[in-house]
């Protein structure tokens, strides 16, 4: 079963003083992988400034607009449209135990996902707050234990966005308890390289038919490596796993790497920004077999 998604992405930034020349660049784009098609893409904006683009050093494209044009108010669209087919998943574990543990020890490994299994500012974990952590156990298998990891992070953090923002760590949401979806993946990801498992930071969409809590706006999740399978995407703030009912846009080792929106700016005064985000499914229909018409011949 394949589906079909218009997703539409707006911000509207206004300053209290004229902008005199602004540097944007946005990571919003749906990629293209396995899973799924980028049929269509647009931009415009309301300076009707140049849009180019680059790809950053994961691979993916980024839209950069540069403006010398002064202006106080600015808004920038694009519109997808994204066709969905439903993921290969892992059955079971897919390598016995001890083959998963000599490769996740193994040297070589280590250096194809270094990336994926450091610590820095929101990964990085309190040796005093290890206790709390579901760390995996010697005879448990990979899939097996980031299954219940999911579930653990699940049922330890209550969704609030208001204690936290843009840079709260691991450490912070490990506190507070409380978080957005940016926070209950940094928390995933910092255990799961805890336990040697290469794990990374996910940017996209959700399927906003479905009411699933971080669908209102950009989405955020993790993909971790399976031994003998390959990357498995991972909700913790839903407790799902990455289906079709997820748009991937981007990933990287954290949300650094993945920040829809960074510019540079010269002007004074205050700014607002504001954003949303629209998902809008639409099921492909269905191909109705033709007859197939056989002819014989009497004897």
């Amino acid at each position: 079963m394949k589906t079909e998604y218009e997703v539409v992405y707006r911000t509207h930034n206004t300053y209290e003083q004229n902008v005199r020349e602004a540097f944007f660049s946005f990571l919003i784009q749906p990629c293209p992988d396995a899973s799924q098609v980028v049929k269509s893409v647009a931009f415009s904006n309301s300076l009707e400034a140049e849009v180019f683009s680059h790809a950053n050093s994961f691979g993916f494209e980024v839209m950069n607009l540069h403006t010398m044009k002064p202006f106080t108010e600015f808004e920038f669209q694009m519109k997808a449209v994204v066709e969905k087919s439903q993921p290969v998943y892992p059955l079971g574990s897919t390598l016995p135990v001890a083959e998963e543990q000599q490769l996740l020890g193994d040297h070589l490994f280590y250096l194809q996902n270094h990336l994926y299994l450091g610590f820095a500012h929101y990964t990085r974990l309190q040796e005093s707050l290890r206790s709390k952590l579901l760390m995996r156990a010697p005879d448990q298998g990979v899939y097996d234990y980031l299954q219940a990891l999911n579930t653990f992070i699940y049922e330890l953090l209550e969704f609030d966005p208001e204690p936290t923002h843009v840079c709260t760590s691991a450490n912070e949401v490990l506190k507070l308890g409380r978080g957005v979806c940016q926070d209950y993946t940094h928390l995933f990801i910092a255990i799961a390289r805890l336990n040697k498992i290469p794990c990374r930071y996910v940017s996209g969409y959700l399927n906003q038919g479905l009411n699933l809590t971080g669908s209102a706006v950009m989405h955020a999740w993790a993909e971790a490596f399976l031994p003998g399978f390959g990357w498995q995407g991972f909700d913790p703030t839903n407790n799902l796993l990455a289906d079709e009912h997820y748009i991937k846009a981007a990933h990287g080792s954290d949300y650094a790497d993945c920040s829809p929106l960074k510019g540079t700016l010269k002007t004074n005064g205050s700014q607002k920004t504001s954003y949303s985000v629209k998902v809008t499914p639409c099921p492909l229909p269905e191909t109705t077999p033709q007859p197939h018409s056989i002819s014989s011949q009497m004897m």
